[in-house]
C-alpha cells in the first residue's frame, strides 16, 4: 500500500524525467516547405548578381500543384531570370513528373543608354552613351551593364536617343570585309603556310568565316586580325 509519502516521492520523481521538446514534436507536424518557398529560394540564388535589391514574385505555386516529393527547380530557359519567368519543377527520385510555376523577378538595376542618336555603322564611344537605372521587369532582355560590352562596338542600326542600348543593337568592328583579298595562314604538325584567299563574309575578332582559295575551294577561317585569318589542321 502505497502511502502519501510514497505518492509524493514517485510524482517527484516524474516531474525530473525530460519532457519532449516542443519544438521537437511540432516539427514532426510541420508540412514540407511548399512550392513557392522552394521557388523562391531557387531565384534568390539565381539573381545574386543583380544585386541586393531584388523583389520575387511567386505566382500560387502551392495551390495549382498537388504533392511534389524533392522538388529540384530548375530554368526551361538558361541566363539570369529577369521579369516574366517561368520556373520548371522536378518531383520525385527519378523525375517522375514536371512542373511548371510563373514568377516576376524585378530589381533596380543600372544599364546603359544612347545619350545622343546614334546612326547605323556608327563606332560607339563613352560620350555616346551614359547610365540610367530602371526596373528589371521593363528592360529588353540583352540589356548592357558594362562599358567595356559598348565602347568600340559598331551600332548595327539607328539607335535613338534615351534607347536603352542591347546587344542585339551592336556588333563588333568588321575586320575582314566580304569580297577583300586577305592572308590566310595555315598551320598543322611541322608546317605553317600563308596565302591570298577571297573572304566571303564579314567578320570581327575571332568570328569565325567562310573563305575561297586561288582553286575555289571552300574553307572557313577564323578572324584573327585586320585582313588576317587562320585555319588549323
Amino acid at each position: 500500500m502505497i502511502t502519501a509519502l510514497g505518492t509524493w516521492v514517485i510524482l517527484f520523481a516524474l516531474s525530473m524525467l525530460p519532457l519532449p521538446s516542443i519544438a521537437q514534436a511540432d516539427g514532426l507536424d510541420s508540412p514540407a516547405p511548399g512550392l513557392d518557398a522552394t521557388v523562391r529560394a531557387f531565384l534568390v540564388q539565381q539573381t545574386a548578381a543583380l544585386g541586393d535589391d531584388v523583389e520575387i514574385q511567386v505566382r500560387d505555386g502551392n495551390a495549382n500543384f498537388g504533392p511534389c516529393a524533392s522538388p529540384q527547380p530548375f530554368l526551361p530557359r538558361p541566363g539570369t531570370p529577369q521579369g516574366r519567368v517561368t520556373v520548371g519543377i522536378r518531383c520525385g527520385a527519378e523525375d517522375e513528373q514536371t512542373r511548371y510555376v510563373q514568377a516576376t523577378v524585378s530589381a533596380q538595376v543600372r544599364h546603359l543608354v544612347a545619350s545622343r542618336t546614334i546612326g547605323p555603322g556608327e563606332r560607339l564611344d563613352q560620350a555616346a552613351l551614359s547610365w540610367e537605372t530602371s526596373d528589371l521587369s521593363h528592360l529588353r532582355r540583352g540589356y548592357l551593364s558594362s562599358l567595356t560590352e559598348a565602347v568600340g562596338q559598331v551600332a548595327k542600326r539607328r539607335i535613338p536617343a534615351g534607347t536603352s542600348v542591347t546587344d542585339d543593337m551592336i556588333r563588333k568592328p568588321w575586320m575582314v570585309k566580304r569580297g577583300d583579298t586577305v592572308m590566310l595562314t595555315a598551320t598543322g604538325e611541322g608546317f605553317r603556310i600563308s596565302r591570298s584567299v577571297e573572304a566571303l563574309e564579314n567578320g570581327g575578332l575571332g568570328s569565325t568565316i567562310r573563305l575561297k582559295t586561288e582553286n575555289r575551294q571552300i574553307l572557313q577561317g577564323k578572324v584573327t586580325g585586320q585582313d588576317q585569318l587562320s585555319v588549323d589542321f
